[in-house]
């Protein structure tokens, strides 16, 4: 489970903790504690008290508990000194504790048994719903023993997973009577692998559609935690029978629909909506599958088909920000903790090691290698599993992104794939890059027309990358200057500052940040003529500005052209 920052609710007791709640970067209530916590109970928001671990022991004595239905809970003292994961450790309350005691250099507490021995705990493995005998499979798992492992299913299993010979068992499987009649401490994992085709009158209501399923899930002994998606005509897209589920929705034109071969086609239908099938196909249809598992089951306003699906990957292009952890994004955390295997060059890696844990496959990189790094990460992705491909900054700004969908797109032609979206899912998501964390240092360097560039002549050639320092110094817009100078590249910056030297006065000011949002961080400002490129290695940023940036005190601006 992923830990969403706007379901989150600190609760403090005085002003001390609220602030430390704002530190952390978590909304926050303060008052009595026992009232705002029956407020927001069943609320489905993660609780961070921030008090005494006795104090919120004494609060939480007072609730009838249950692990299936508790809601996750942190405790922090007042300090932010120490993060307790309280309830919910396996639920995403252990690796939440962790990001919060980086945001606030705390440090977390984490008491669970299987987090100490540095082992994936059974239940709270991405992307799966455990039930059965979890404790007592831990247990032998703590001892040493690993697990007999069965597919009932195709479906790729978690990938610290391997099977070993018991005494317990892992059963991967979709069905309700996957525990009957198993001898042995067994644990069944259920993935999301069943897609439900729904087709319904418009006067037909929530409790008809979730009734119907219930029962088609009931009579066929599947497991109704299993649902991936829904899927449906698009005519229907908004009924509040089909959103009333709670559930992701695909829909699909009636021609989409009309093209998929059924074994229950009818013309009724048809002259209704423009397709003879609507459950059927639409279950094939968002399965990418080729048959049904339960073929149309009806009642009177309604009807459900449910396909297999196969298991599709995600690969997530991931920016980390420039440094700290409060310079990444949520989104980026939720990528990353979310993720089955995680990729990255060696310090990015260690640049969000508070977010990893037992469950996932860490790949460390070495520098150089971003193209086996982009490879490695296409193809778990295209192999069913939910990858996370790390980088600093942003990951389209001079990183991964780019190479990352030119390896998708050469594999998809080896293997003549027309339509990778079967298979995969990609996702970019931005980070702050290290140009933007040293503008905001500065200042306000780039708060006109500005552009990104890199020196590096390892891929791009020098004669091209001299021609776009020439365009920016006619265009006359402020530049941010990645990968300045390295042990073996000294004279491109130089080279380049001179070029510029051609456009704008020698005044024009010029600065150095280096090591943006990370430990050491450092800002100088020079001009052109002043500028020394020995201040410079491969931890700065070189910013440029234009004719019109100007110095304020310790700080440059690039003015918009206002009437002050």
């Amino acid at each position: 489970m992923n830990i969403n920052i706007m379901e989150t609710l600190a609760i403090a007791l005085n002003e001390r903790g609220a602030k430390t709640a704002v530190k952390l970067g978590l909304p926050v209530e303060i008052g009595k504690p026992g009232f705002i916590l029956d407020q927001y109970w069943n609320s489905g928001k993660t609780l961070v008290l921030i008090m005494a671990l006795p104090i919120a022991v004494r609060l939480l004595s007072k609730r009838e508990l249950s692990k299936e239905i508790d809601p996750i809970v942190i405790a922090v003292d007042e300090s932010g000194k120490f993060i307790i994961p309280v309830l919910g450790g396996h639920k995403g309350a252990n690796r939440f504790a962790d990001e919060l005691a980086s945001r606030g250099n705390g440090t977390a507490v984490v008491t669970t048994s299987s987090d100490i021995a540095g082992i994936a705990a059974i239940d709270g493995l991405s992307g799966f719903v455990a039930r059965g005998d979890v404790a007592a499979v831990i247990e032998t798992m703590l001892e040493g023993n690993h697990p007999v492992v069965e597919y009932a299913i195709p479906w790729p299993g978690p990938i610290h997973l391997s099977s070993g010979t018991g005494p317990a068992k892992v059963i991967i499987s979709d069905s309700t009577t996957a525990l009957e009649s198993q001898a042995a401490p067994t644990v069944q994992l259920i993935p999301p692998s069943l897609v439900v085709g729904i087709g319904c009158s418009s006067n037909a209501s929530v409790d008809d559609v979730s009734e119907l399923i219930r029962s088609v899930f009931l009579e066929n002994r599947l497991e109704v935690r299993a649902i991936a998606k829904l899927a449906t005509i698009d005519i229907r897209a908004g009924h509040p029978a089909i959103t009333g589920q709670k559930m992701p929705v695909e829909y699909f034109s009636s021609r989409e629909l009309s093209q998929i071969a059924v074994p229950n086609p009818s013309q009724k239908v048809k002259s209704h909506v423009g397709t003879a099938s609507v459950a059927e196909a639409a279950a094939i249809a968002a399965s990418g599958s080729t048959d049904l598992i339960v073929t149309k089951a009806r009642n009177k306003v309604a009807t459900v088909a449910v396909a297999r699906r196969r298991a599709k990957g995600h690969l997530k292009l991931v920016g980390l920000g420039p440094g700290e952890a409060m310079m990444r994004t949520p989104e980026a955390v939720e990528a990353v903790v979310s993720s089955e295997i995680v990729i990255g060059y060696r310090p990015y890696i260690q640049q969000c090691h508070e977010l990893l844990s037992p469950h996932q496959l860490i790949i460390r990189s070495p520098i150089g290698e971003e193209n086996q790094r982009a490879q490695i990460a296409v193809e778990h992705a295209m192999q069913g599993r939910v990858v996370a491909l790390v980088c600093s900054g942003d990951p389209e700004i001079f990183a991964m992104a780019t190479i990352s969908f030119e390896v998708l797109e050469a594999l998809c032609d080896e293997k003549k794939i027309c339509d990778p979206q079967k298979y995969l899912d990609v996702s970019v998501i931005p980070g702050v890059t290290a140009g933007l964390g040293a503008g905001a240092l500065l200042g306000a360097p780039l708060g006109h027309d500005h552009a990104y560039l890199s020196l590096s002549d390892l891929i791009t050639p020098w004669g091209t990358i001299e021609k776009r320092i020439q365009a920016f110094g006619e265009a006359d817009i402020a530049i941010v200057i990645y990968n300045p100078q390295s042990k073996t590249r000294t004279w491109q910056l130089p080279k380049a500052l001179e070029i510029l030297s051609n456009y704008r006065p020698r005044t024009t000011p010029v600065a150095v940040v280096k090591n943006v949002g990370r430990h050491g961080e450092l800002k100088q400002i020079y001009t052109l003529e002043t500028f020394d490129p020995a201040t410079v290695d491969m931890t700065s940023l070189v910013i440029v500005g234009s004719s019109t940036t100007r110095r304020f005190g310790d700080y440059i601006f690039t003015p918009r052209g206002y009437t002050i």
